[in-house]
């Protein structure tokens, strides 16, 4: 049976929003887009404590920028309008990135091990209120999955808070270099410069079970076509089964899907080429030349652009050599909710990504922290 989409799109909405405003047919598609594509939450699982923690969201790229877009064109109740194509050199320049780095990701040796490994970190732009800078706020994920036994384990740290730029840096010391910032969004309040370390780590068979993120079940990975276009058909397959929805939002999601074959999942070297093939030729890619991540590495850069004007565009960056995901990165295409056309909005950088025989260093959930509370909900 296919997932209910209305009432997954009724119980995503923001609470402060009201349900009946009238909502325009573009912001409606993005809203199905963004819910369809989040993580599904295990059957059973249990809301505890850590859903209070204050921490960006675990969705893809594409995701993230899809629901910070929908907020704004809810409450602004405008239609977007359709952003202008790029030209057609930048579109194929950025297909040739993509397609330079399947055929160097495809010559990549196959590896194996007991256990995918995955670390990211990640950050978030924020503007500290009534200041003139911006912190960004820190946090890392490690994940390991067993292929074999179709289980994952997770950990999340708070890596703390820092000037964004040397320009912020200079702007909070001359606020006295504090060491803590109240935010408005925060459940508790307050972000820290030092963070809180480790937050919360999930094992199996525990009561806060999680799963990888995706829509392609781990099962199936093998099974997949290394054609980009056959595998583009199979997606659509999968995600039709899954949801009752327009054909153009259950595009969206199977480029989510390809995303995450290219940038998360245990994609063997072939597999990963073909996400990166099918993605080449999305309308729109365009090449952003030569960048570095957030850690300087060196790298190739896309971006791929949203459907909907006012979304942020996702950037994908590739290693030159081996065309291996560094990272992604979300970027603001309009200025307004405190942010400029062009500004980075979010990052993710990936450190590590093996297989290894190495097991997670937990096999028990973190302690429950008690009942949930209003911030829960």
């Amino acid at each position: 049976m296919k997932n209910d989409v209305l009432h997954r799109l009724t119980t995503a909405r923001p609470a402060h929003l009201d349900p009946g405003l009238p909502t325009p047919p573009s912001v409606r598609d993005e809203e199905l887009a963004t819910v369809m594509s989040g993580p599904r939450a295990p059957l059973g699982a249990r809301v505890t404590a850590r859903s209070r923690l204050w921490r960006p969201p675990l969705l893809s790229g594409l995701a993230l920028a899809t629901a910070a877009a929908v907020v704004a064109l809810v409450v602004a109740d405008t239609a977007p309008e359709k952003p202008a194509p790029p030209s057609s050199a930048a579109s194929e320049s950025g297909a040739r990135i993509l397609l330079a780095a399947a055929s160097h990701v495809e010559r990549q040796p196959a590896a194996s091990g007991r256990y995918w490994y995955v670390e990211e970190h990640m950050g978030s732009f924020h503007k500290v209120p009534g200041q003139d800078y911006t912190i960004d706020i820190r946090s890392e994920q490690r994940y390991w999955t067993s292929t074999d036994e179709n289980a994952y384990w997770s950990q999340y740290l708070d890596s703390g808070a820092r000037p964004a730029t040397k320009a912020d840096e200079v702007a909070w010391r001359a606020d006295g270099s504090p060491t803590s910032w109240k935010l408005s969004d925060a459940p508790d309040g307050t972000v820290t410069y030092a963070g809180r370390g480790e937050i919360e780590h999930d094992a199996p068979g525990g009561k806060a079970d999680s799963g990888p993120y995706g829509e392609v079940p781990l099962r199936l990975l093998p099974t997949l076509p290394t054609d980009a276009t056959a595998l583009r058909e199979r997606l659509f397959a999968l995600v039709d089964k899954d949801y009752n929805g327009p054909t153009r939002v259950l595009d969206r999601i199977v480029v989510n899907s390809a995303i995450e074959l290219a940038t998360s999942l245990p994609s063997s070297p072939a597999l990963r080429a073909a996400a990166y093939r099918l993605l080449a030729a999305e309308p729109g890619v365009r090449s952003l030349g030569d960048v570095e991540d957030h850690t300087g590495r060196s790298g190739h850069a896309v971006a791929l652009p949203s459907p909907y004007a006012s979304a942020p565009e996702l950037r994908l960056i590739f290693d030159k050599s081996t065309g291996m995901p560094l990272g992604t990165e979300t970027v603001a295409t309009r200025s307004g909710d405190g942010a400029r056309e062009g500004e980075t909005l979010s990052y993710t950088t990936i450190t590590s990504m093996q297989w290894t025989d190495e097991a997670p260093p937990f096999d028990t959930d973190t302690p429950d922290p008690g009942p949930e509370t209003p911030y829960d909900r």
